[in-house]
């Protein structure tokens, strides 16, 4: 007897015992840990994972905006933060890649922007960009959007990429190698304040380079894809003027494949938190409803569409 009920009350506790469903995983590509990209993300992933029902995200480190559309063409991560021109080249199968990556999709184009961004020790004979020739530079992380930007930027400057020894490196091992003399300038294509300087600039006096007002001007008439931008004085320590300098917009990706629904639900979880992301970075101040769909380069993803069209923001066709 005693053993039939035990056996009736082991039969019972699988009966109520509540189902385990899996997680979704969304994986969000974003760069190096110093930067603005890395900050967002985070805020992000955190409301993804407090507000969308079975998904759990994560923001990845990475190469930056080329290797992060990479991935996300090849599907090893499911969103990501990118160059919109880079997005742009990248569904096209235009340089650098050299495949087209049909699956990438808009959700935010509107997240921030890229500022070029260079710096030198305070004590530097280097004051402008256009005399980077023939210097030690940190140009950015392997795979780094930036690499593009700068094989534009520079030419019109007089130079050429391959003219400056470039160093490849991780946004916070630059500045202790600017630190430590072992390169002449870092380059830190993001949006301001750049962490990494930010936190070195704390313990050592440097210097943001300008552009000089031809060049800024020549690469605006060249790549109308470029911003005139502005870095405000005292966003760094010493820094007691504007700089103004070029600049391109980033925004946030997803992949074509991750279901429309779900595409729907984050998206509006973003904006029903979006008090969260602006305070994640002063990059992010700016995001809005009324500007989320800005500066899109390539097709919406539908979910994030659908919800766009609902709050009456949707502009497109």
């Amino acid at each position: 007897m005693f053993k039939k009920m035990g056996c009736l009350t082991i039969v019972l506790s699988f009966l109520f015992v509540a189902p385990v469903y899996a997680k979704t995983m969304i994986n969000i590509g974003t760069a190096g840990a110093g930067g603005s990209w890395y900050a967002a993300v985070g805020a992000i992933a955190d409301i993804i994972n407090n507000n969308v029902d079975g998904v759990v995200a994560s923001a990845q480190t990475t190469g930056g905006a080329v290797a992060n559309v990479k991935l996300l063409g090849t599907r090893k991560i499911q969103m990501c933060v990118t160059i919109n021109v880079v997005a742009q080249s990248a569904s096209e199968g235009q340089k650098p890649f050299t495949e087209a990556y049909s699956n990438l999709r808009s959700i935010l184009p509107n997240l921030e922007k890229g500022f070029l961004q260079v710096f030198t020790l305070a004590g530097s004979d280097i004051n402008y960009v256009s005399e980077l020739k023939g210097r030690k530079v940190m140009v950015g992380p392997q795979g780094h959007g930036s690499l593009i930007r700068l094989r534009q930027i520079f030419p019109v400057m007089g130079f050429g990429f391959d003219e400056v020894k470039a160093v490849y490196l991780p946004y916070e091992q630059a500045m202790t190698a600017l630190g430590d003399k072992k390169v002449d300038a870092v380059v830190l294509y993001m949006a301001y304040p750049a962490l990494a300087a930010k936190q070195f600039g704390t313990t050592r006096d440097i210097k943001l380079l300008r552009v000089k007002d031809e060049y800024r001007k020549a690469v605006l008439a060249k790549f109308p894809f470029y911003l005139d931008l502005v870095v405000p004085a005292g966003t760094y320590k010493g820094q007691k003027e504007d700089v103004k300098t070029v600049g391109t917009g980033n925004g946030l990706y997803m992949d074509s494949g991750v279901d429309a629904d779900l595409a729907y639900k984050i998206t509006k979880a973003i904006f029903d938190n979006v008090e969260k992301l602006r305070a994640s970075h002063p990059s992010v101040k700016h995001v809005s409803l009324e500007t989320a769909t800005q500066g899109a380069l390539i097709e919406f993803h539908p979910g994030a569409m659908k919800y766009y069209k609902e709050k009456g923001v949707w502009t497109g066709e």
